[in-house]
């Protein structure tokens, strides 16, 4: 569960919270922040309190938020193993700051304009577009607040963005750091290059015993055997216990009349179509058909050949066309018809070849109809069997008993490790690959899983039936694996050092060209490069080389694909800024939010050094669940 939420950290909404819960801290500090004061309130910036009910509400709100993202329910406890309570009580001070500020400046807001508010808001709004007053109630509803806290929270908000609009208003970024920025992202450098790969090397000798004895003693936690695991299981899915042979041919039958459309093939033409145009032009086309001109003659006249027009083999539906398709469809095979006016274009068509409407013979299909008839046969049947399966493990039936008594297959899998590989580092074939490596690590030798679910009706169950723990391998178990490493790192070794032999003569007063002839290698170059673009080759290190200092700027650094490069930065240049562009107004607009936020937050934190901020630990800690911890 964890490594779910861990990966959740990478959204967008983990970010914000974290970046909220790295300000708190730098506004409260860590070890006074904590401390009881009172029984009802969770937390109190200056005056203003953030009840136990208001904490929970949002936290069980985020929670659920959360469980969305993740496609699986999060407990608080869960949630408190996150850092999650204190990112949402990150949130609820600061609005407190801005609530406890807007109190004291004495900020209010109509009723009316409260009123006007809520009834424009989207999600309040009817079929007819209109304010909906029972759509306001279901929203509510669901969202577990009831129309009078709806309104006092609007209340609160409509004050804070009074005080929020006070300090920032329209802030806009200068002009001046959004050319700057434009000038960072759009900056395109060329450079010139020396590309050296095992190619300029001599050949590396065979190590050593005491070489690699050596090698392998300095590296060993890289050779460890993880922890391998292996399991019993069985599987059951519509596709496991289907039986197509229980199905008789007069079912099969039934089922081919009730799918038939499945396998008619529709009537498909080859239709060559010359366009024109205007539709005059075409009439006049046409209008020369009729005499002794063939379609062919009219190809010729128009350096046309047969491929240039011909449309293929289709049905009507292929026609982007109605009208071209109606006219298409009229003709006979080797017909040509009139100028017909087309949705884009005029034309002319011919007829090539006709494929009649077919239906597939049913013996070409029978195969297929009865598997699939006898998969959704057996998916009836899956429920009924799981309740059987688990009431027979209820009643104490081992994994071989219960294979037995219902016929399934008891697969042992090979032995495997977090990853899914076995110990020759080769991928291991497992159903439900990663739901099951990830309950086969949280379960042990001798404890009852719950079964796996597979897709929307399908069930695996488990057993651990081994474990290998971690250990050290001795050298001769991966010998082979040690040479090729240290092989590896003496070519990387020896490929820095000739690199940076290369970039010394350089530096000494050598053009490129100079060292190239001198060493046999080949000066190249690379254009359009910027700072957020790597290419096949160059990467971000070569990337932050090539921008850190002026043109002539040389350095040494490894690419992409293990070889060194000798680059010298030839030429910098900065596309046009023109400031209506899309591009610079999205620029101008996201450091203007970033301006105005940075500001909010700055005094935030000073509202809350001077207010002051405690917390009540042990309420906190109970409503979130951070006490079990």
């Amino acid at each position: 569960m964890l490594d779910a939420l861990r990966r959740g950290v990478g959204t967008w909404v983990a970010k914000v919270f974290i970046g909220l819960l790295v300000m708190s801290f730098a506004i409260w500090g860590i070890s006074d922040v904590f401390t009881g004061f009172g029984n009802n309130s969770v937390a109190q910036v200056g005056d203003t309190e953030i009840s136990s009910l208001e904490f929970e509400t949002a936290y069980r709100r985020q929670l659920d938020n959360l469980s969305q993202q993740l496609n699986q329910p999060i407990t608080p406890e869960q949630g408190a193993a996150f850092g999650i309570p204190t990112q949402v009580l990150s949130q609820l001070l600061a609005e407190a700051a801005l609530n406890d500020v807007a109190s004291n400046l004495k900020l209010g807001v109509s009723d009316e304009a409260i009123v006007r508010t809520i009834q424009e808001n989207p999600a309040f709004r009817g079929i007819n577009g209109a304010f909906d007053r029972s759509r306001l109630a279901m929203v509510l509803r669901n969202a577990g607040i009831s129309e009078d806290e709806f309104v006092l929270l609007q209340q609160d908000l409509a004050e804070r963005q009074q005080l929020i609009e006070a300090l920032v208003g329209d802030l806009i970024a200068p002009e001046a750091l959004v050319t700057a920025f434009h000038n960072h992202i759009t900056e395109e450098r060329r450079i010139a290059y020396l590309r050296i790969d095992e190619s300029n090397l001599d050949e590396i000798p065979t190590p050593t015993d005491e070489e690699l004895k050596s090698y392998f003693e300095d590296n060993i936690d890289r050779y460890r055997a993880p922890e391998y695991r292996q399991v019993n299981y069985l599987e059951i899915t519509p596709k496991k216990i289907a039986n197509p042979s229980l199905l008789t041919e007069e079912q099969v039958r039934e089922e081919y009349e009730r799918v038939k459309d499945r396998y008619q093939l529709p009537e498909q033409r080859r239709v060559l179509q010359m366009s024109f145009p205007t539709l005059e032009e075409a009439e006049t086309a046409a209008a020369e058909l009729q005499g002794n001109k063939t379609f062919e003659d009219l190809l010729s006249e128009r350096d046309l050949e047969i491929a240039d027009v011909d449309l293929g083999m289709m049905g009507r539906a292929g026609f982007l066309d109605d009208s071209i398709a109606e006219a298409a469809f009229q003709l006979n095979e080797g017909e040509t018809s009139g100028a017909v006016e087309g949705r884009f274009t005029n034309v002319i068509l011919k007829v090539q070849e006709i494929q009649p409407e077919s239906v597939e013979p049913f013996e070409e299909v029978a195969d297929e109809i009865r598997s699939a008839l006898a998969e959704d046969l057996a998916a009836d049947e899956i429920y009924d069997l799981y309740n059987e399966i688990e009431d027979a493990r209820a009643g104490g039936s081992s994994f071989n008993e219960v294979a037995e008594r219902f016929d399934l297959d008891l697969v042992q899998s090979p032995l495997f490790d977090q990853s899914g590989q076995n110990p020759d580092e080769q991928a291991v074939d497992l159903p439900v690959k990663q739901d099951l490596i990830a309950a086969t690590f949280d379960s042990d030798v001798g404890i009852e899983n719950d079964p796996i679910n597979i897709g929307r009706n399908g069930y695996l169950w488990f057993e651990v039936a081994r474990v290998d723990p971690e250990r050290e391998r001795s050298l001769e178990e991966v010998r082979a694996k040690v040479v090729a490493d240290w092989t590896a790192h003496r070519e990387a070794e020896q490929l820095k050092q000739l690199s940076e032999e290369i970039l010394a003569e350089i530096e000494a007063g050598k053009t490129l060209e100079a060292v190239a002839t001198a060493r046999e290698l080949t000066v190249q170059n690379a254009d359009g490069l910027t700072r957020e673009q790597p290419t096949e080759l160059i990467g971000a290190e070569a990337l932050q080389a090539i921008f850190s200092g002026p043109v002539g700027t040389t350095a040494e650094v490894s690419a992409q694909d293990g070889s060194r490069l000798v680059l010298q930065v030839a030429d910098t240049t900065t596309p046009a800024q023109f400031t209506e562009s899309p591009q610079m107004r999205n620029m101008t607009s996201q450091l203007s939010a970033d301006l105005q936020n940075s500001l909010v937050s700055q005094f935030i934190a000073r509202v809350e050094q001077e207010a002051g901020v405690r917390v009540n630990q042990t309420l906190f800690n109970q409503i979130s669940g951070m006490a079990a911890q």
